[in-house]
């Protein structure tokens, strides 16, 4: 099976993800399952990388699932990355 994924960020100046702009877009395969949580994982991704809650629906669906912004506090590792916490103060030296 295939489905299309739409992305949506966050925009602070719309109240309402209808309202929002599609971000990008995904053709998935697989079953149902499957779909879903490649959708997820891009989600996610999304968030961490753009700072922001992202939505994601099938295309011509209302019904959307929510990823709030993603930052850990405290130390993730997985197989592939190690997600440090973000300092509680950033110092910036100019020389």
């Amino acid at each position: 099976m295939q489905k299309t994924v739409e992305f949506k960020i966050r925009v602070p100046e719309k109240d309402r993800w209808e309202d929002t702009p599609v971000y990008t877009e995904k053709i998935l395969s697989g079953t149902a399952t499957e779909i879903a949580l490649e959708a997820q994982e891009i989600a996610e991704g999304i968030a961490f990388s753009k700072h922001s809650e992202v939505r994601w629906n099938y295309a011509g669906q209302s019904q959307g699932h929510y990823v709030n912004e993603i930052f850990p506090d405290k130390e993730i590792c997985t197989d592939r990355i190690l997600l440090l916490p973000a300092p509680e103060e950033v110092e910036v030296l100019v020389q």
